[in-house]
């Protein structure tokens, strides 16, 4: 299953919403970084993707309107590994980004013991 889940992963984070998933942060940026490593982390600079209008953040400011990528909760959950199981209900492969802020582990930098 985990397997799959990372294929999928790497699937996603080669189109143009993998910028969404490297500017969200915390766990999601982790998770995208590991499927497709630090190389990736210029096009982040590249500016907005071509699915930030239709998708991403509308920000208005001083009569002017700027957009951003944003992942949507959708994407979320599966960036989590969000799956759902018949006798088990849904059960994720990651915490989503509020349980990983409330858990401790979040200190700012991906620590050994993270990765336990």
């Amino acid at each position: 299953d985990y397997v799959i889940y990372e294929q999928l992963c790497h699937e996603f984070m080669n189109r143009p919403r993998a910028r969404a998933a490297f500017l969200h942060g915390g766990l999601i940026w982790r998770l995208a970084l590991h499927s497709l490593s630090f190389n990736h982390l210029p096009s982040v600079l590249d500016g907005i993707s071509p699915e930030a209008v239709p998708f991403g953040l509308l920000l208005c400011s001083n009569d002017q309107t700027y957009y951003n990528d944003e992942l949507s909760e959708e994407e979320i959950d599966f960036m989590c590994g969000t799956y759902y199981m018949q006798d088990q209900g849904t059960v994720l492969w990651w915490p989503r980004p509020h349980a990983w802020n409330a858990s401790g582990l979040n200190v700012g930098f991906w620590s050994a013991r993270c990765k336990d």
